[in-house]
């Protein structure tokens, strides 16, 4: 089994997490604007009225990001719901200049799915999706060029971002690690997301706690955010259960927060206790009508579906003989 087992004097503990995967939607302009999304190119140089939250400016929805996302939750065989929402999540963030995020909340464009992994022991296991939805990202904000001055560059404000998230089934650090390559593996051949984790595409947020085996429901847990690549992933799951197994262990306990993880040192510091939904006052966003899709139109982008890893290796198993 790949369950992987703290074991101490004091007893045996077993890791519970689940993952939230930011994947940025490839197409050639934002979600709500027209502005382009370029890599790499010059600081706030794709910015538009929109993405700088400019007073007045309206969004208009990127079709091509609707057809992405769906042509995604096809791939994580998930629900695709015909109808959906975006909402306003408000926050204020020194690179968020509208000071909200549209998004979706209650009613998401993609539900309950699965990815099957293959783990190293030669077992399978299913990892259930609880949802996907579609929303803006934010920008960035730079705090290693002046030690006294924040940068912010808004070429990311307003990228389209498909949000995936898991159920808490993840029992080890490698069951992450291989869920979050079979995930890459699935968007690049669907073409709908880079997964180059190392240029912010594709980003993760861990959410980690312990239990003692044979113990049931779950305790609190951590959530550290935007870890961006797959080894410091498993080094933050493996890294952040043992801290909650200590603390237990001495006798303390674990507060819902969010937190940052240093790969460098293997540790993670506190940025903020943890927010819950109703702190962010969610609403429906005025200014979207909700997103209806027929079965036609759906059915019409099940036909653009490409051959899938699972798919290819069961054909490669079964006719070639490999």
């Amino acid at each position: 089994m790949s369950e992987y087992i703290i074991e101490t004097e004091k007893g045996k503990w077993e890791i519970i997490c689940g993952l939230e995967i930011h994947c940025q939607i490839i197409s050639k302009s934002k979600i709500f604007s027209g502005a382009s999304t370029e890599f790499g190119d010059d600081v706030n140089e794709n910015v538009s009225f929109v993405d700088a939250g400019m007073p007045g400016m309206l969004p208009t929805l990127n079709t091509e990001c609707v057809h992405q996302a769906i042509k995604t939750g096809l791939g994580l065989n998930a629900v695709i719901n015909k109808y959906s929402e975006f909402s306003r999540k408000n926050y204020f963030y020194a690179d968020l200049p509208q000071g909200y995020q549209i998004t979706q909340f209650l009613y998401p464009i993609v539900g309950e799915g699965y990815i099957d992994i293959d783990l190293p022991d030669g077992e399978s296991k299913r990892i259930r999706i609880e949802r996907m939805h579609i929303e803006q990202d934010a920008g960035k904000s730079i705090h290693d060029i002046d030690p006294h001055k924040s940068f912010i560059d808004l070429n990311r404000a307003g990228v389209g971002l498909m949000e995936i998230v898991t159920k808490p089934d993840f029992r080890a650090p490698e069951e992450a690690g291989a869920f979050l390559r079979k995930l890459r593996s699935i968007v690049r051949y669907l073409g709908t997301c880079d997964g180059n984790m190392d240029e912010g595409s594709m980003r993760c947020d861990v959410n980690v706690s312990v239990r003692k085996v044979g113990e049931s429901g779950f305790r609190p847990r951590s959530e550290m955010k935007n870890v961006n690549s797959v080894r410091f992933v498993m080094q933050a799951i493996e890294s952040e259960a043992r801290r909650h197994v200590e603390v237990y262990e001495n006798g303390g306990s674990i507060e819902q927060e969010t937190r940052q993880f240093d790969p460098a040192s293997g540790t993670s510091k506190l940025m903020r206790k943890k927010e819950f939904a109703h702190d962010y006052r969610y609403f429906p966003e005025p200014d979207l009508l909700p997103l209806v899709l027929s079965d036609a139109y759906i059915e019409d982008l099940k036909k653009e579906m490409v051959e899938l890893p699972d798919a290819k290796k069961a054909r490669f198993v079964n006719e070639m003989g490999i």
